[in-house]
């Protein structure tokens, strides 16, 4: 008597964004929200990234022992020369506030002054979507180093988001009011020795804030 063969049908996959069924000859892309994976559509890749999620692939990958330890040293003391600088006689950080940015875009002219210019970038930065994605590495791996400054080039402001194992480079376009991510890597020593001291900070939800000076 001849045997059946029995073919068990795998468990579905759904998208834990648009909630759908992923078909067959579909790939989920494994994303984090800082504590659980999420398996993501191809469709819905971006909308992930908006929600702060982090796509796997983009994780910063585990570094060896010493030269982890070497990246924590780095960001410790360009972030120890901010916190040396800038606290107050009560022994708390003296931060500079967050930037108004709640005038229209037609009245609003990008400040001349370049701390005017860095706290502006920053006012649209936090409310870009690179936040979320500053927010969700935060949840991970703590707290950057962060600077923020201007570029020769006029109306450019660059922001550097440092970890001991990953950075970003944005750059803010003052007079269009936009965002960009222009680098990003996962050694700090990939940008040289020439870093500046932290001149602002990150909050858990990803909002950075120049200090005062």
């Amino acid at each position: 008597m001849a045997t059946r063969e029995v073919r068990t049908t795998p468990e579905p996959v759904f998208c834990q964004v648009c909630r759908r069924s992923l078909l067959r000859g579909e790939h989920a892309v494994t994303f984090y929200d800082g504590r659980t994976q999420r398996e993501v559509c191809e469709l819905c890749t971006e909308r992930a990234r908006r929600q702060g999620w982090v796509r796997d692939d983009d994780q910063p990958v585990v570094a060896p022992a010493a030269h982890a330890e070497r990246a924590r040293s780095l960001v410790a003391r360009l972030r120890a020369r901010l916190e040396d600088n800038e606290v107050s006689t009560s022994g708390e950080p003296a931060l500079a506030g967050a930037p108004v940015d709640d005038l229209p875009q037609h009245v609003q002219a990008p400040p001349t002054d370049e701390q005017a210019q860095a706290s502006h970038a920053l006012g649209l930065f936090n409310a870009s979507e690179h936040a979320r994605t500053v927010a969700g590495v935060i949840h991970s791996l703590g707290a950057p180093y962060v600077h923020a400054g201007t570029r020769a080039e006029q109306g450019f402001v660059d922001v550097l988001v440092v970890w001991e194992l990953c950075w970003y480079r944005y750059e803010v376009d003052l007079e269009n009011r936009v965002v960009r991510l222009r680098q990003q890597g996962y050694e700090p020593a990939e940008l040289g020795d020439g870093l500046m001291a932290a001149n602002a900070i990150a909050d858990e939800r990803g909002k950075l804030t120049l200090a005062r000076h």
